[in-house]
C-alpha cells in the first residue's frame, strides 16, 4: 500500500516542478513590447518557493491521509478482542483447508476449489474467492488461529482503504482537499461498515474493494505521468481483489468513467489502453471460476429463508418491485443506520406490489438520479460520479438483475455506499460550502454549516460505530440483540437455535461463568437450559416459515439430543440424513442416536459410513472408537481414538479417550501421557477465547 503514496507523492512532486518552470526555449517575456530579463530572472526565482510549497502541501495530504487510517484504527479498536462469527466458523474456525499448513499444496488447492470446501457441510458451491482463503490460511497458520489477531489485520486493512480513497478522490477533485476529506471522513466512520469490519469473513469485501480503488490509484498516476509501471501494479491490485470476491468485477464499469472524468473528454484510445489489462484478468477470473464451481454439483435453490424475493420470482412485477423496494431500504439505511442486524431475512421483509409505496418512492428515487447523472456526465459533476459508482457497484447484489443468496445485507452495501457519501457530502457542499483559502481552520471559517452539519452526523456515526462493534463480539451477543429488532427474521432464530447447543457458545459460557465464581452445577444447569431454549428459537423460526434447511433439522435433532429426547432427535436427525446423504455429519448423527440407546450393532455402520464421506473428521473416528470401547475391544479403540487425534491435533475428546481407555486396562504410563497432552489443549483452546 505503501506504493500508492510514495507513487502520488513523486508524480504530485514532477507534475508541480514542471508547472514551476521558467519559460521554455526561444520564448521571451514582454514587458511594454521589449523583452524583459528581469521579468525572466524574477519568474525563475519563483521558481524554488512553488516546489517547497508543492512538497508542504503533500506532506499535509500525507498526513490527512494517515488522519483516516488512525481514525479507523480508534474506532474499531474495540473489536480486537472479539471472537469468530457468523460465516467465520464454516469458512476459518472449521475449515480444514483454511487451518491446513501454509504451503504451495495448500494455496493450489484453494484455487482449485469454492470457498466453503473443508467445511464439514459445504455444500454452498456458489463462490470462489481464493485469494482471501490464502490470506485467511496464512493468518491461521501466523496467529495460531486466535481471532483476536484477525481482527486486527481487519482494521488494519480497513484504515488503508480509506487512506487510498482519499488519495483517488483528491485527484478525482483537481487536487482540492476539502471535499475529498469530507467524503473519506463520513465513509471511514459509516456505522453499515461494522459488518465487514468487525466479522473477520467479510475481508473478501475489503479487498475486493481495495483492489478496485488500487486499480483507479493506478490508473490515476499513469495518467498523471505515462509510466507503465502503474498500470502494472494496478492491474496486480485489481486481479487480488477480484480473486477476493466475485462482486468486484464491476470495477471494469468504474475504470472508463475515472478516465472519462480526468480526461475531460471520450478518449476511446486512453480508455482501451487503461482498461485493456484490467479486462483480461476479469475474464481470467471469469474463466477459472467457471472451470473450478462447473466441478461441484449445482447449489440447490436459494431458500426464501435466504431471498424473500424467491417467494414471487415467478412474479416478474412483484419480483421486480420487491428488488427494487430493498434499494431504497439500503438506501434509508444508509442515511438511518438504527437498527442495524446481521440479518434481514424473511419476514423481516415481505414482498410488495408495484403499487407499494416503498417501491413507488424508490423506483422515482433512482430513476431521478440516473436521469440527472446522465445529463450531467458530459460536465463531468462529481455528483453524477457519485451516482453512479452507486449503481455500477450496487448492479450485483440489488437483485434487479438477477437474484443472489440473500435479499438484503449491509456487508453488500459497502463498496456502493461510497457513491452516496460522495452525493451526500456534494449535496450539502452546494448549497453551504464557501470559496476560502486552502488552509484548514480557513476552511472551517468559511462555511462553518457545512463543517457543523457533517461534524454532527459524524459524531453520531461514530458513537453508532463505536456502540455496534460491541454486539460482534460473540454469536450469542448478536444473535440475541438483533433478535429484539428483527423478532420476524427466520434465518436470525434459526441462527440462534443452531448456536446455542454448540460447542463455540458453551466455551464462552463456561469461562463466562468460571470467572464470576459459578460452580459446576450452576454451569450444567445453565448449558441445560440454553440448550432447552434453542429448542424454542427453531420452533418459532418453523412457525413463520415451516421449512428448515438440512443443517436446521439436524442442529434440532442435536438440541433434543442433548436434552435426553431420542425419539425426537431421530425424527429431525434422519431428516437432514434423508436431505443430503452425502453428508458425514448427518450420517454420523443418526449413529449417535443408535449408540445412545444402546443399538451399537446399528451405530457402527452410520459411523462407519461418516467416516468413508469425511475421512478427516476426527468426531467420526471418535465415534467408532466409542463403539469398540463399549464392546471391549481395547485396541480396535486405540487405533481410532490415535487416528482422530492424528486428524485434529487440537481434538479434546479422542485425547479424553485415549487416557480413559489406557487408564482402564492399566496401562498408566500411556494414560499419564494423555492426560498431560490433554491439558494441553486445554489450555491452547482457553488462550483462543
Amino acid at each position: 500500500m505503501i506504493v500508492y503514496f510514495s507513487a502520488t507523492i513523486k508524480e504530485t512532486m514532477t507534475k508541480k516542478s514542471n508547472k514551476s518552470k521558467g519559460p521554455k526555449k526561444g520564448r521571451k517575456i514582454k514587458k511594454n513590447g521589449l523583452a524583459s530579463k528581469e521579468a525572466t530572472q524574477v519568474e525563475k526565482k519563483a521558481v524554488p518557493n512553488l516546489v517547497t510549497s508543492g512538497v508542504l502541501q503533500t506532506r499535509q495530504l500525507w498526513f490527512m491521509s494517515a488522519f483516516f487510517f488512525v481514525l479507523s484504527f480508534v474506532l474499531y479498536a474495540n473489536t480486537f478482542q472479539h471472537r469468530f462469527v457468523l460465516d467465520d466458523h464454516g469458512i476459518i474456525a472449521n475449515n480444514k483447508i483454511t487451518k491446513a499448513a501454509f504451503s504451495a499444496d495448500n494455496i493450489a488447492l484453494m484455487f482449485k476449489t469454492p470457498l466453503r470446501k473443508g467445511d464439514v457441510s459445504d455444500k454452498e458451491n456458489s463462490l470462489y474467492r481464493p485469494f482471501t482463503k490464502v490470506i485467511l490460511n496464512a493468518q491461521w497458520n501466523l496467529f495460531s488461529g486466535n481471532p483476536h489477531h484477525f481482527h486486527k489485520i481487519n482494521v488494519i486493512l480497513y484504515g488503508l482503504l480509506c487512506m487510498l480513497i482519499f488519495w483517488v478522490l483528491y485527484d478525482l477533485f483537481d487536487k482540492r482537499w476539502l471535499l475529498p476529506f469530507l467524503i473519506t471522513l463520513l465513509f471511514t466512520v459509516h456505522p453499515i461498515h461494522v459488518e465487514v469490519v468487525a466479522n473477520v469473513k467479510s475481508l473478501d469485501e475489503i479487498l475486493a474493494m481495495i483492489g478496485i480503488v488500487g486499480a483507479m490509484r493506478g490508473i490515476q498516476l499513469y495518467l498523471i505521468s505515462n509510466r507503465s509501471i502503474h498500470l502494472i501494479w494496478g492491474t496486480l491490485i485489481f486481479a487480488a481483489g477480484i480473486y477476493s470476491k466475485e462482486s468486484a468485477v464491476v470495477g471494469i464499469g468504474i475504470f472508463p468513467l475515472l478516465i472519462f472524468f480526468h480526461q475531460g473528454k471520450m478518449n476511446v484510445k486512453k480508455i482501451a489502453l487503461c482498461c485493456a489489462p484490467l479486462v483480461v484478468v476479469a475474464i481470467l477470473f471469469i474463466i477459472s471460476r467457471d472451470v473450478v464451481l462447473g466441478q461441484y454439483p449445482q447449489n440447490a435453490e436459494t431458500s426464501i429463508m435466504d431471498n424473500l424475493i424467491v417467494k414471487v420470482k415467478d412474479n416478474i412485477p412483484s419480483r421486480f418491485a420487491t428488488a427494487v423496494m430493498i434499494v431504497g431500504f439500503y438506501i434509508y439505511t444508509f442515511f438511518v443506520p438504527h437498527p442495524l442486524a446481521c440479518d434481514y431475512s424473511y419476514a423481516t421483509l415481505e414482498p410488495v406490489s408495484v403499487s407499494h409505496w416503498g417501491f413507488v418512492l424508490s423506483f422515482l428515487l433512482c430513476l431521478i438520479a440516473f436521469i440527472y447523472a446522465v445529463l450531467k456526465l458530459k460536465n463531468r459533476s462529481k455528483i453524477s460520479f457519485g451516482i453512479l459508482w452507486f449503481f455500477i457497484t450496487f448492479s450485483i447484489a440489488s437483485n434487479v438483475f438477477f437474484l443472489i443468496g440473500t435479499s438484503f445485507g449491509e456487508r453488500l452495501f459497502f463498496t456502493p455506499s461510497l457513491g452516496l457519501c460522495i452525493l451526500t457530502v456534494l449535496l450539502l457542499a452546494h448549497f453551504f460550502k464557501k470559496e476560502s483559502g486552502d488552509g484548514f481552520m480557513e476552511k472551517v471559517k468559511a462555511s462553518p454549516v457545512l463543517w457543523g452539519i457533517l461534524g454532527v452526523v459524524c459524531v453520531l456515526y461514530s458513537y453508532k460505530t463505536v456502540a455496534r462493534n460491541m454486539d460482534w463480539k460473540n454469536d450469542y451477543e448478536l444473535f440475541s440483540r438483533d433478535i429484539k429488532y428483527n423478532e420476524n427474521a427466520t434465518h436470525l432464530l434459526y441462527y440462534m437455535g443452531n448456536h446455542l447447543p454448540s460447542e463455540d457458545r458453551k466455551e464462552v459460557l463456561t469461562e463466562a461463568m468460571s470467572a464470576a465464581g459459578y460452580n459446576q452445577k450452576q454451569l450444567i444447569d445453565s448449558i441445560s437450559k440454553e440448550v432447552a431454549q434453542s429448542i424454542t428459537f427453531f420452533r418459532r423460526s418453523m412457525s413463520i416459515y415451516p421449512y428448515l434447511p438440512a443443517d436446521g433439522y439436524n442442529q434440532l435433532g442435536k438440541a433434543y439430543f442433548l436434552q435426553g429426547q431420542l425419539d425426537s432427535a431421530y425424527k429431525y436427525y434422519y431428516k437432514a440424513f434423508k436431505e443430503d446423504t452425502t453428508s458425514g455429519i448427518y450420517t454420523n448423527n443418526v449413529g449417535t442416536v443408535y449408540f445412545q440407546s444402546g443399538q451399537f450393532d446399528k451405530a457402527i455402520p452410520y459411523f462407519k459410513k461418516a467416516h468413508s464421506l469425511d475421512n478427516t473428521e476426527a468426531d467420526f473416528m471418535n465415534n467408532i472408537g466409542c463403539v469398540y470401547g463399549e464392546t471391549q475391544k481395547a485396541d480396535s479403540a486405540i487405533y481410532w481414538f490415535k487416528n482422530a487425534t492424528a486428524a485434529d491435533s487440537m481434538d479434546v475428546k479422542s485425547l479424553q479417550f485415549l487416557e480413559l481407555t489406557y487408564r482402564a486396562i492399566g496401562d498408566i504410563p500411556n494414560a499419564d501421557y494423555y492426560k498431560s497432552k490433554l491439558l494441553y489443549v486445554q489450555q491452547l483452546r482457553r488462550e483462543r477465547l
